[in-house]
């Protein structure tokens, strides 16, 4: 298995470098104290690979057709990396934990247009700056692509960092940000209002000069040999990937202790965190439709056409979770036996020999 051509390869993390910074508005001053865009496409709750949803609404407000956020999804490796862990939930998919900006530079190159990434070191040294090309690009009504925004204010009432993709979609004085995140519906353009939010930010993503859109087909095949590097990815401190991450998961449902003497609150919590936000990015990838359609598309893509029935078997098996569950939530009542959850676990042991199956049929 060549990795060394994969569209989404961890080793890029760290590596890559941020691009030179200019100021917009160095010979004048910004034309508005503020501004916001009004009629832009918001990042959908459904949309749960979030970084994905967000990199479609920059697309589309420079004109891009591509209307199915899954084509993104499936370049910034969200559709294909299965991924675990006890500790955190894993609905927002791998773009949440990892931020490699080579990918989304070359997501922004599939709509035609070059992308300016800024590091959070770029934004300390160079703050203002920074803050004259967000508002020249809100000025442009393209929105500006955040990897992460700090200062959140979450639902209990504390902040910190939301480190999902998010859009940064307006400004006023004293450095106030409009953003528009998935978890909330915000204003009446939805935009919540966040003054310091780059402080933590992991990055920053701005529309540069139009480029010649690569082929097509040469993106779909990056796409395709990225899958078994992205079903094999090495364990980090909080996460397991492909095949490991399944069988941890079904480990995590055999395990009593994670359940027991919990009251029904306390177990609807934690069918979420270990069970339904990794079973939501399950069900929410599309890649058996993605992989479909390269197969109509190019019918000479051996690969492709290698492990379409593969991803059609783990399709089915997700649907059988779904049939075993009565729907995406199963009834706390049954959840809390471990009879239950074992049937599921058993499921779960087949989907990660599936995974297995779908890496080695790269060899």
């Amino acid at each position: 298995m060549d990795k060394s051509n994969s569209i989404f390869n961890l080793e890029l993390a760290g590596e890559f470098k941020p691009d030179i910074l200019a100021d917009p508005y160095s010979v004048a001053k910004p034309p508005n104290a503020s501004n916001r865009i009004k009629n832009y496409r918001k990042i959908n709750a459904w949309e749960n690979f979030f970084l994905s949803s967000a990199i479609c609404s920059v697309a589309k407000s420079v004109g891009s057709d591509i209307e199915d956020f899954h084509v993104f999804a499936a370049i910034t490796g969200d559709m294909f990396a299965y991924l675990y862990s006890k500790d955190k939930p894993c609905d927002s998919g791998i773009t949440n934990y990892f931020f490699i900006p080579a990918v989304v530079k070359k997501t922004y190159a599939i709509f035609g247009y070059d992308c300016i990434y800024v590091s959070s070191a770029q934004i300390k040294e160079n703050f203002r700056v920074v803050m004259n090309m967000i508002k020249s690009s809100v000025d442009k009504g393209i929105p500006v692509l955040a990897w992460g925004i700090g200062n959140f204010p979450f639902k209990d009432g504390s902040f910190g960092l939301l480190p999902e993709g998010s859009l940064i979609g307006g400004y006023d004085k004293d450095d106030m940000l409009y953003v528009n995140v998935y978890n909330r519906s915000g204003d009446d353009d939805g935009y919540i209002g966040i003054k310091n939010g780059l402080n933590d930010t992991k990055g920053l993503f701005f529309v540069g000069k139009p480029i010649t859109k690569p082929d097509l087909r040469d993106v779909y095949k990056d796409v395709i040999n990225s899958i078994p590097v992205l079903l094999s990815l090495p364990p980090t401190e909080a996460h397991v990937f492909g095949k490991d991450a399944f069988n941890l998961w079904a480990d995590t449902l055999l395990d009593d202790s994670n359940f027991e003497n919990k009251t029904d609150e306390e177990l609807g919590g934690i069918r979420w965190n270990l069970h339904l936000s990794a079973y939501c990015m399950v069900c929410t990838s599309d890649a058996i439709n993605y992989i479909k359609n390269v197969v109509g598309q190019y019918p000479d893509f051996d690969k492709a056409i290698k492990i379409l029935p593969l991803f059609a078997q783990m399709n089915q098996l997700k649907d059988n979770i779904w049939s075993l569950q009565g729907g995406f939530e199963p009834p706390l009542d049954k959840f809390s036996t471990h009879e239950f959850r074992a049937k599921i676990a058993k499921i779960l042991k087949e989907m990660g020999n599936t995974c297995e199956m779908i890496v080695n049929a790269f060899e």
